[in-house]
């Protein structure tokens, strides 16, 4: 007698696919914007530097301040990125488990923590970028 008045309407969660959508976008440009700016420091310290910066970048005990700066804040601008695009397939992945109507959890604590360490390295990143430029 209790569920006469239950109308179960099959309509997936709105607001869940809108944030998913969202962060996957963010993710996605983040990440990409990351890779493509830190091929560019690669390509002009080795326009300015010649074929010697390869080697300053392979050999770990004569550093230079461009080697040295490529390795650290390119390295966690690389890392962020791998973070952003596990945040963006996690993202995808569960807007297709809500598209299809399934009755499975999506696991939006996990894409919202990678996507967290993400902005954290990006910001290591753009702190040692700082630093070692400045400093």
């Amino acid at each position: 007698m209790g569920d006469e008045w239950k109308i179960d309407l099959k309509i997936p969660d709105i607001g869940t696919m809108i944030t998913l959508l969202a962060t996957a976008i963010c993710s996605v440009i983040l990440s990409a914007a990351e890779i493509a700016y830190t091929m560019m420091w690669i390509t002009s310290a080795y326009e300015r530097n010649g074929k010697d910066f390869f080697i300053d970048l392979l050999n770990a005990k004569a550093l230079t301040w461009t080697a040295e700066y490529i390795v650290v804040a390119g390295s966690l601008l690389l890392i962020s990125s791998l973070f952003f695009l596990l945040s963006m397939t996690l993202s995808l992945y569960g807007l297709n488990t809500l598209a299809k109507k399934e009755d499975k959890k999506v696991h939006t604590t996990i894409t919202f923590t990678l996507f967290a360490i993400g902005m954290v390295l990006l910001f290591m990143a753009l702190i040692s970028a700082i630093i070692l430029r400045y400093l």
